[in-house]
């Protein structure tokens, strides 16, 4: 039964690990451009600052001078690194509940196929 929860958790860390990836976005380019490739109104940010607090929010106003959220503004001169998460396709959703439904099917057809085993010594084995 461990071995099945193990399972379980394993595909579900497995699965949200898959569903969001954050793109490092440089943040000397944002300067020169605004609004930074990838960044736009509604995309979710993870900022840290030079002063090593971090920020992680969707943002809702874009500016030459940098990103605001409902937390606050976060000016591209004070932030030391920016990351923003990339959309996920319509293609890799399918993948993942195609090899979600597979995972499933073969955990299924393991617990089901599996037989008892009997570790006894001296051989042979009696039956319980």
């Amino acid at each position: 039964m461990t071995f099945i929860k193990h399972y379980l958790l394993a595909l579900l860390v497995f699965n949200l690990a898959a569903c969001s990836s954050m793109q490092t976005v440089s943040v000397e380019s944002a300067m020169k451009n605004s609004p930074p490739r990838g960044v736009d109104y509604g995309s979710l940010v993870h900022v840290k600052m030079l002063d090593k607090s971090s920020a992680k929010f969707r943002v809702t106003a874009i500016n030459a001078d940098g990103l605001g959220g409902t937390e606050g503004f976060y000016r591209y001169a004070d932030m030391a690194s920016l990351k923003v998460e990339q959309e996920q396709s319509k293609d890799s959703d399918a993948v993942a509940i195609i090899l979600g439904i597979l995972g499933a099917a073969a955990l299924i057809y393991l617990v089901a196929n599996a037989d008892s085993v009997a570790v006894c010594s001296p051989s042979p084995c009696g039956t319980p």
